[in-house]
């Protein structure tokens, strides 16, 4: 089941986020700029436009002021949960999350948001991106 995003997608999107993958692809980790949220937030702005970090840009840039950030929020999944209703992303089952959908996903002992590019998710690593399975997914927002 699907609750549609209030977002519209351009229409080059696939084109889009082909392009946004390959940019990040060697991209490092980095606290602020490249880290999980920030990753997510850049594909919401660059396939509709809509910035749903805006407030975040510039608020950090350590992983003590992330895990601040995160703690006052109630943790990663309330803060991902605040973040996409307020930029307006629609719910979904991570069964049902399609390219372009953004993800928390489990790997290990680590929570991270991501970007279904089809098949996987990308989410930053220390190298550049890292390809996750999509069924590595608990919570899921249709952009």
């Amino acid at each position: 089941m699907r609750t549609p995003s209030i977002l519209a997608r351009s229409q080059d999107w696939p084109e889009r986020l082909a392009a946004f993958i390959d940019a990040r692809r060697y991209t490092p980790f980095a606290w602020g700029t490249n880290d999980c949220a920030m990753l997510a937030a850049d594909a919401v702005l660059e396939l509709t436009g809509m910035d749903p970090a805006a407030q975040y840009r510039g608020a950090y840039a350590t992983e003590d002021q992330a895990d601040g950030m995160i703690s006052a929020a109630g943790g990663l999944e309330a803060l991902s949960d605040s973040l996409a209703a307020a930029a307006g992303l629609g719910s979904c089952m991570p069964a049902f999350a399609q390219r372009g959908d953004l993800v928390l996903v489990e790997h290990g002992n680590i929570r991270a948001l991501g970007v279904v590019t089809g098949d996987a998710v990308a989410v930053p690593g220390p190298d550049g991106l890292a390809f996750l399975p999509v069924r590595a997914a608990v919570r899921a927002w249709s952009v």
